[in-house]
């Protein structure tokens, strides 16, 4: 029988088990994962606390509901180019609002995006064409302005901050961080697309059906290792005949062991892709320029237990535009109860890290919601507060940098928070880069037999 192409995805993340799974639906691939943390999922999953389904670092939340490219790649057909997960009795399950704004201690919210449009002033409304008729699908050539000064131009300061609110609060960036072009891309799908949704579950409720699927196509997934390097494949048993060899080693012991490989799916930032990889394969360039100049970005969430007696009843997310660092705040429990125990409630905050003074930056988060949520005091008890700097769990490349999934080494691909496409924000820009990348590596490990 001809040998399979050995394909290793490195990285249990949202973006890795997803590749791991559409590859494995080739019948001429044979496909492993390998991650060096205790669990899969990443930052996109939860672990229990008293009851309460407390995120590793996502907020429960799709950004485009069903009309995404994490739902098309999802839920959409094996023939199609998805995974049809519904089989395994997971879905997405839509906010009760489409959004919700809280200023001067009261709160707003919206059943759509024209909904939203009626806060603010009638000249936001009329020029609204024109963000949305805007041609961003890529980038724009020699961009001189950012997003924050090209929406400013044209729409009033209160919905400007309004929608810099949510990408601080989605993204961790501010739209003066980001090129127009990527801005105006985002706000465009943002309109069009359906409404947030909370999955089934939760977040680790989509992990739990990757893992299913991932077994019943027999994909082995080994936790608690780590990629030490990667060099060619060379004479060795194990490595013969492969494009890559890669150590290997297991959590707890001194030496990595070799393995060989076709292809590499990376699912860990291009800085430790570019770490892992010996000197023996040549790196493009201007990729290499591109990561050097590029700096991650962090952010901070908190999660507070709420009682039943809370005056806001939905799961939209609330901007917040009165705060100094935090962008918003949701209550995935409105749509999705299991998420907290009987009677309770669950809220989840985000906000942007603008220095590396993490201590500091989580107390000035927490005056901030306590300043800006009138009964969070009287119903909310601080769970816990995650933060993500630099490099945990890898080093994430900020939105509008638009690093490259190809790095101009044959055989290996970077999927992930940091190679999100041009305009898709949060899993949903992870989802949108998956499916040429797969395409990629089925191309590479057929015409390298």
């Amino acid at each position: 029988m001809e040998r399979k192409s050995k394909v290793l995805v490195v990285g249990a993340g949202i973006g890795g088990l997803t590749s791991a799974a559409r590859l494995a639906q080739s019948p001429h691939l044979e496909v492993e994962v390998t991650e060096r943390l205790s669990f899969a999922g990443g930052r996109f999953t939860q672990h229990d606390h008293d009851g309460y389904a407390v995120p590793t670092g996502a907020v429960h939340m799709i950004p485009h509901g069903r009309k995404g490219p994490m739902a098309k790649l999802l839920f959409g057909k094996r023939s199609n180019g998805g995974l049809d997960l519904r089989r395994h009795g997971f879905d997405f399950l839509p906010t009760t609002r489409f959004a919700g704004w809280m200023k001067d201690g009261k709160l707003r919210s919206s059943n759509s995006s024209i909904g939203v449009m009626r806060w603010f002033r009638m000249r936001d409304t009329l020029n609204l064409p024109r963000l949305l008729g805007a041609r961003a699908k890529q980038p724009w050539q020699d961009e001189e302005i950012d997003g924050d000064a090209w929406l400013r131009q044209r729409y009033s300061d209160d919905l400007v901050d309004f929608l810099d609110a949510f990408s601080n609060f989605a993204i961790s960036l501010r739209f003066n961080q980001m090129p127009a072009s990527t801005v105006v891309r985002l706000l465009q799908n943002a309109f069009w697309l359906d409404r947030p949704s909370v999955p089934k579950g939760g977040c680790k409720g989509a992990i739990v059906a990757l893992r299913k699927e991932l077994r019943q196509l027999g994909v082995r997934v080994r936790l608690s290792h780590e990629v030490t390097e990667i060099i060619p494949g060379h004479s060795d048993e194990s490595t013969k005949n492969h494009r890559f060899a890669v150590g290997l080693r297991r959590r707890g012991r001194p030496a990595a062991t070799w393995e060989g490989y076709d292809a590499i799916v990376w699912n860990g930032g291009h800085p430790n892709l570019l770490s892992a990889l010996s000197d023996d394969f040549e790196v493009d360039e201007a990729v290499l320029k591109q990561v050097k100049r590029t700096t991650a970005v962090g952010g901070i969430g908190f999660v507070f237990a709420l009682d039943d007696d809370i005056p806001q009843r939905h799961s939209g997310v609330t901007m917040l535009t009165e705060t100094e660092r935090v962008g918003g705040y949701v209550l995935p429990t409105f749509s999705e109860p299991e998420l907290a125990p009987e009677g309770k409630h669950m809220m989840v905050t985000h906000q942007y890290v603008p220095s590396s003074d993490i201590q500091s930056e989580i107390n000035k988060g927490r005056d901030d919601l306590f300043e800006a949520i009138p009964w969070l005091s009287d119903h909310g008890e601080e769970l816990c507060v995650h933060a993500y700097h630099r490099n945990w769990p890898c080093n994430r490349s900020p939105q509008g940098a638009e690093l490259p999934a190809d790095i101009g080494v044959d055989g290996v691909r970077l999927v992930g928070d940091g190679v999100k496409a041009h305009g898709w924000m949060m899993i949903e820009g992870i989802a949108a880069n998956i499916p040429a990348v797969v395409n990629d590596i089925n191309s590479m490990t057929r015409s390298a037999k």
